[in-house]
């Protein structure tokens, strides 16, 4: 009994402590981690850092660590974009062959707003990059010349939206042939010395040594490697350096916006694109707009080799949240985020966002192909919540219920798509077509039909890239190589047509479906398609 009376005149934990707790498992000394700055109301109310900069010095992660905020970049550059249309130096809605001629193929087609809506509809220079030479470090100029080659496209421009890095870099070049200096000198002199961000950068390199970065970390086999990104030319598809104080003073702005930026400016970052259907698109530029528990959000998070970062805004609430990790195993920041959120607004957050209970479509639960777009797409029961997967991405995203017995993937990286059971079939909407996809049917036959079709060399003039399939042992693996690199994965057959690739180790994510193209019982070529790229050719070389 007097236990009981104890517990029931405990003080109530004070929202810091609430916090720690989130954080606590982030909080030791042989592992990377992260640095938290929440502010409410113009006010800080947490600034902590948790785990180590850097395992290789021992040296710890402080308030003032500097790391990588990944894509959050794609705003600022956006912003910098809107200042140089302030100064009639750029037009976002012409096309973006206006500043880089040298686009002459489709990439050159789409305007410079739907780059940074990621509804251009081209091919990013990095998804091909993976394919064709996976983590090896390229030479400064192989971006643009990579997508100056392209001669096909994801979509036409407008149409759908996926998420893209390259137009991002090519937006990044115009900025620069415009604005008469450098890219990232632009961005400290227009935006962050005149919020005051004297800590921020943007670095194109993980290789230039900087003072006060912390080191990325990968995890491997029960140790740590260096997580470096594979370019030396990131721009403002997502190069900056900062800290949660920088980033703070940069989310404050974005709510007083008094020191930069017209109106008409700042409206133009947070206007959603409408599709011809006159449907809303969720991501602005560079920005998303959502809800989280029925209050609105501006966010946008990031993830370079062995870090992550978020940056949320609860516009009406007065609450930031930011987070910076360095570490592959820091945890899911986003949802990191949504923990501050619980708490710092506990009294006014609403019910949590709906799953879908994979029991209900168990059924349905395996992969569907498209005949028409070549593309997989997956159904799965993860824990007990239906989650989607594009390509057999080795990671599911749950379902979020929406009209008439269709589900949605949340607002992120895959672009906007939405699916229906019906039939026995998968219905998929893209953009503004509606897919039907065929179950494919697990058959030990599959393996051997595919590859008496498949086996031989082939080459792809999109990706400079060259294929082979070959027998591995009693599988299939494919090669794939640009001259720059190679990748090797295993080939896993799901029809007598249908495979997919199943790279190991820092590739592990980016799984690849291959759909041969048949006549007289041989390929003559196949389509290679990834969760960002769609149709890549690639025809057989002659013997």
């Amino acid at each position: 009994m007097a236990k009981d009376t104890e517990a029931a005149e405990a003080p109530a934990k004070t929202v810091t402590e609430r916090l720690d707790e989130v954080f606590a498992p982030w909080n030791r000394t042989d592992e990377p981690g992260l640095v938290v700055g929440v502010m409410k109301d113009g006010a800080l109310i947490y600034r902590r850092a948790f785990g180590m900069a850097s395992l290789e010095h021992g040296a710890a992660n402080t308030p003032a660590t500097r790391m990588r905020i990944g894509s959050i970049s794609k705003h600022f550059t956006c912003l910098l974009a809107l200042l140089l249309a302030e100064d009639a130096k750029l037009d976002l809605d012409q096309p973006i062959r206006t500043y880089i001629p040298e686009l002459t193929g489709p990439g050159g087609e789409p305007t410079l707003r739907q780059l940074m809506q990621h509804r251009g509809g081209s091919r990013c220079y990095l998804d091909l990059s993976f394919v064709g030479h996976g983590m090896a470090v390229p030479p400064v100029g192989h971006a643009l010349a990579l997508q100056q080659r392209q001669k096909s496209r994801n979509f036409a421009p407008g149409e759908a939206m996926i998420y893209n890095n390259g137009g991002y870099h090519l937006v990044s070049i115009a900025i620069e042939r415009v604005g008469g200096a450098p890219f990232e000198a632009q961005l400290k002199a227009r935006l962050f010395d005149v919020v005051g961000m004297p800590d921020t950068v943007s670095l194109p390199s993980d290789h230039d040594i900087t003072p006060g970065v912390a080191a990325m970390h990968i995890p491997s086999r029960g140790a740590w490697r260096r997580g470096l990104f594979p370019s030396e030319e990131v721009r403002g598809e997502g190069a900056i350096v900062s800290t949660v104080d920088d980033m703070l003073r940069w989310t404050a702005h974005l709510r007083s916006r008094d020191r930069l930026g017209s109106s008409r400016t700042w409206a133009e970052l947070t206007e959603l694109p409408r599709y011809a259907d006159g449907s809303l698109g969720v991501y602005a530029l560079g920005l998303m707009l959502d809800e989280y528990r029925g209050l609105k959000t501006l966010h946008h998070s990031g993830g370079v080799m062995g870090g992550t970062a978020q940056m949320i805004l609860f516009p009406d609430q007065g609450l930031d949240i930011v987070i910076l990790a360095n570490g592959a195993k820091a945890g899911d920041v986003v949802r990191l985020a949504q923990q501050v959120a619980d708490i710092v607004l506990a009294d006014q957050v609403g019910p949590e966002t709906p799953t879908i209970d994979a029991e209900a479509f168990k059924g349905a639960l395996g992969d569907y192909w498209s005949p028409e777009t070549r593309m997989v797409y997956s159904l799965s029961d993860e824990g007990g919540v239906l989650k989607l997967s594009l390509c057999k991405g080795q990671v599911g995203v749950a379902l979020v219920p929406a009209a008439d017995g269709w589900m949605v993937l949340p607002a992120g990286g895959l672009g906007e798509i939405a699916v229906k059971i019906e039939g026995g079939d998968l219905l998929v909407r893209f953009g503004q077509a509606t897919d039907r996809l065929q179950r494919l049917a697990d058959d030990e036959a599959n393996g051997e039909a595919f590859a008496a079709a498949a086996l031989g060399r082939y080459v792809s003039d999109d990706a400079d890239t060259i294929a082979v399939i070959e027998r591995d042992g009693e599988g299939l693996a494919i090669s794939q190589s640009d001259g720059l690199g190679r990748v090797r994965a295993p080939l896993i057959p799901l029809s007598p047509t249908v495979a997919y690739s199943k790279p190991r180790g820092a590739l592990a994510q980016l799984r690849n479906v291959v759909s041969l193209d048949v006549a007289g019982g041989e390929a003559t070529g196949f389509r290679l398609n990834t969760a960002r790229t769609r149709n890549l050719e690639f025809r057989r070389m002659s013997r």
